[in-house]
């Protein structure tokens, strides 16, 4: 058989460039599935599930890296009936974790049941400090607070290379899209439960100056169910301390941590308590080991796991205790002698306000409104914001909460203590004595004075801070620091000592944020961390 003589055709310029095209595009798809195979095979751990961990967990899913996030807490999947969380008015063992009582104020403590709930208390040498435990950690019990610090009180407190400029440029609005933060809407504060916060502004004009207006991390479609009697009351009531039944505050478990799960290259493990890390050994990278706890403590296994990279974000006290101990052991010899150092209230000062010219409404609706910075003070610049309280009647109609924040260089210590084993957070400043107190409470007592006696109300009762009734500064929802920036740890997240392990949650933070609530900056760095650490692995 005779084979066909074949037909050629003259080759022409557009056949070429097209061919070339071709090729051009095979060469890029080969490009892209080399990077993503290469970056699944790049694993990370990240430790805590708040608002750094879950920053990270997101921005590595998305990167293709195989990703496992450690949670110590269980999962708090909103219910239908309204009973996911406990309330302030009747904690039960979902309140607190693993502790015989619960309750926000000492004096307001019950009995129940060690549970893994959703607050941790730890009991310091001088200090108390607050701690978020379950998926999405602090952000489940914020008071949904999202303020961004002001650039002199930010650059006063963080050392340079912190730039906050290209964080107000970039990152704090994108942690601002991220968690939905937004303004109390107008015609939620025309609502009869937002009497209070009205009657704020009003007080805030008695003392000759103005609020600023700041966001908050709540759906308020959601709110306007409660205020409707559809949906359970929550953020309506001010009632945010133990989460909200309603899920109107929009915690990273409603945002970041769907989306991180959604890529599909992220785990999370709840109920996997981590108690130890080590570098590998025959390769770069960490073995993270964590118990498997069931929900009276429990452990039913031992889990090992390891990675090439480690983001540390359990918390302040939970992040710097982890490396303290793993110091001490000799697991992480390398480690800065810093980390440990640092420690801070963020300048908080809880007061109790009665005496009160204006209502503030036996349901005081939430968050709360309006901050008033002032920085006319001999002891520098503080802020008072109002805090919705959520006490039951008759006291909310005679009383309400606010948190002043002061700057102070007051610090304290999270401590190994080789005679037990564990490290414990030494904070030498006692209450009513320390420069945070003495500038808090002359701040609250001279805005009082101003906005309420001088009208001729007395002056008694007001304002109380005592840690004995849960307020003053003995107490902190915002305990910051152990790992900070420019002492135990770089601008970029890396801990000195491990170029491939990171700070990314409060703990990198030197104490405080300035002046107001530090989520928001920590979900900002934790983002612009993440950005870097991506542009160069």
């Amino acid at each position: 058989m005779d084979r066909a003589t074949p037909v050629r055709t003259p080759i022409t310029r557009r056949a070429l460039m097209q061919g070339a095209a071709g090729i051009g595009a095979l060469g890029a798809v080969a490009a892209v599935s080399a990077r993503a195979a290469a970056a699944s095979q790049v694993s990370a751990i990240v430790v805590g599930s708040g608002f750094g961990g879950a920053v990270a967990a997101l921005r590595l899913g998305q990167a293709g890296i195989r990703t496992t996030v450690f949670e110590r807490g269980r999962r708090w999947p909103i219910r239908a009936d309204g009973n996911t969380f406990a309330t302030f008015v009747r904690p039960d063992k979902r309140a607190a974790w693993f502790s015989p009582t619960a309750g926000i104020s000492s004096l307001l403590q019950v009995p129940v049941e060690p549970y893994p709930g959703v607050l941790e208390k730890v009991h310091g040498n001088g200090i108390e400090a607050v701690y978020g435990a379950g998926v999405g950690g602090g952000s489940l019990v914020f008071g949904a607070f999202s303020a961004q610090p002001d650039k002199p009180d930010f650059e006063l407190v963080f050392p340079g290379g912190t730039d906050y400029d290209e964080l107000a440029r970039t990152y704090y609005p994108r942690a601002r899209r991220m968690i939905r933060a937004s303004p109390l809407p107008p015609d939620i504060l025309a609502h009869p439960n937002y009497i209070g916060a009205r009657s704020w502004i009003k007080t805030v004009a008695r003392y000759g100056a103005e609020p600023s207006f700041i966001d908050y991390s709540v759906d308020w479609a959601l709110v306007r169910k409660e205020l409707a009697g559809t949906a359970p009351p929550g953020i309506s009531i001010g009632d945010l301390s133990y989460g909200v039944n309603s899920g109107a505050k929009t915690s990273v478990d409603h945002n970041y941590l769907p989306a991180a799960e959604a890529t599909g290259h992220v785990t999370i493990k709840p109920m996997h308590e981590v108690f130890e890390i080590r570098p590998r050994s025959r390769r770069r990278g960490f073995v993270v080991r964590a118990r498997l706890i069931d929900d009276s403590r429990r452990t039913l296994r031992i889990v090992t796991a390891e990675a090439d990279y480690l983001f540390m974000a359990a918390g302040s006290y939970n992040t710097t205790s982890l490396l303290v101990r793993a110091r001490a052991h000799g697991h992480l010899p390398h480690l800065s002698p810093r980390i440990g150092d640092g420690f801070g209230a963020n300048g908080d000062f809880v007061i109790l306000r009665t005496a009160l010219r204006d209502p503030y409404g036996t349901v005081q609706g939430g968050p709360g409104y309006g901050r008033l910075r002032e920085d006319r003070l001999p002891g520098g610049p503080a802020a008072i914001v109002y805090q919705a309280s959520p006490f039951p009647a008759p006291f909310g109609a005679v009383a309400t909460t606010h948190l002043i924040q002061v700057h102070t260089d007051e610090r304290g210590t999270i401590d190994f203590e080789h005679s037990t084993g564990t490290t414990r957070l030494n904070y030498p400043h006692p209450e009513g004595t320390s420069t945070l107190d003495r500038r808090a409470a002359a701040f609250a007592g001279h805005f009082h004075q101003m906005t309420e006696a001088r009208h001729g109300y007395p002056l008694n009762g007001i304002p109380i801070y005592s840690r004995a009734s849960g307020f003053g500064s003995g107490s902190t929802y915002h305990g910051l620091g152990g790992v900070v920036i420019g002492r135990a740890a770089r601008p970029d997240g890396t801990v000195l000592g491990y170029d491939n392990l990171y700070v990314v949650d409060g703990s990198f933070a030197p104490g405080a944020v300035g002046l107001v609530n530090p989520s928001l900056t920590i979900l900002a760095m934790a983002e612009r961390m993440m950005d870097r650490f991506l542009a160069t692995h």
